[in-house]
């Protein structure tokens, strides 16, 4: 007829419970896994937005420093660089360009256009430097192969300053020198 297999009772008790610790265990390192995974993640996310922050901030001083040239092209004569709205002659000291009154206070710094993304409109000031005269003037100022001009060159000290996508995050300040023939 038929016959039923018994279990052994000390082979049953031997193993209670042996898949489940194993199966625990298991679950333990692969959650470490995962929070690890999770950590590195975050810190890739923080260098990223901080990359664009910094490239926001760059890109606006950047068109900072281009709307100070314009500013210097624009003029006739360097007679409102008095020491007011950003213009320093070359015998007066510019102001401290580390300082966050100077890029607050319009008297010291001139407010450039707006950055899309910016926090705020990158700003900038212009220091008169001095002027190169005669042939020592005779810089290639128009473009790179071109006649080389003649006359004396009034140079400039433009400092601008750009911030990322919030005031705290990033702020970037750059120093360009741009000369002109009056």
């Amino acid at each position: 007829m038929y016959e039923i297999a018994a279990r052994s009772p000390a082979r049953a008790a031997g193993q209670r419970g042996a898949a489940l610790v194993v199966s625990l265990l298991i679950l333990l390192v692969l959650t470490l896994i995962g929070v690890s995974g999770m950590q590195s993640t975050v810190l890739e996310e923080r260098m990223a937005s901080n990359t664009r922050e910094r490239n926001i901030a760059f890109q606006a001083a950047e068109s900072a420093l281009r709307d100070a040239e314009t500013y210097i092209d624009g003029i006739t004569t360097t007679g409102d660089f008095d020491g007011t709205a950003g213009l320093f002659s070359d015998t007066q000291d510019e102001p401290d360009y580390t300082s966050a009154a100077t890029w607050s206070d319009n008297a010291t710094s001139v407010a450039a256009n707006n950055v899309p993304g910016s926090a705020s409109a990158p700003r900038y000031f212009i220091k008169r430097f001095g002027t190169i005269t005669g042939t020592q003037g005779a810089m290639n100022i128009t473009n790179y192969g071109d006649n080389k001009g003649s006359g004396d060159v009034t140079t400039f000290r433009i400092t601008a300053r750009g911030v990322g996508g919030n005031n705290d995050s990033a702020e970037v300040i750059l120093r360009s020198y741009y000369g002109r023939i009056f």
